[in-house]
């Protein structure tokens, strides 16, 4: 599975001089855990929910928060590669480029959903897993 399968073509972007409090209410409104912070369609960082909680000032702009060195994926890119990167290193989200554009993001959640809805496989008949067959245990002999 790649990316374009997997991502959320309508990634919720704000501009970096959006102030904190916008963007507060933009991750409300949206009911997302991440923001893009893009420019021309060019990310230039992210904002997560932990970060505008962390926030005392609501005045400033949104680029005194976020985070300017954004890992980011392409759409032809696997599962596999996506959750290597966010697992090593602790991100909730992947932006996803293409030509330098920014057109969809991936999250932890959207992994999941996706690594669900792979094949189920089918227990023994009888419900009981059997690790491996063994006869009887050998007692200790004591001295």
């Amino acid at each position: 599975m790649r990316m374009q399968d997997v991502m959320s073509k309508h990634a919720v972007s704000i501009a970096p001089e959006t102030k904190i409090r916008a963007a507060r209410e933009t991750l409300r409104s949206g009911d997302v855990e991440h923001l893009v912070v893009a420019e021309k369609k060019h990310v230039v960082g992210v904002v997560a929910r932990e970060d505008l909680a962390r926030a005392k000032d609501d005045d400033r702009p949104i680029t005194d928060v976020m985070t300017r060195n954004v890992v980011t994926i392409e759409p032809e890119a696997t599962l596999r590669r996506a959750a290597g990167i966010m697992r090593g290193r602790a991100i909730g989200c992947l932006p996803v480029v293409d030509k330098g554009q920014l057109v969809g993001v991936v999250t932890t959640s959207d992994l999941l959903e996706a690594l669900s809805k792979g094949e189920v496989h089918a227990g023994p008949p009888n419900g009981r897993v059997v690790l491996r067959k063994r006869g009887q245990r050998k007692r200790a002999v004591q001295i």
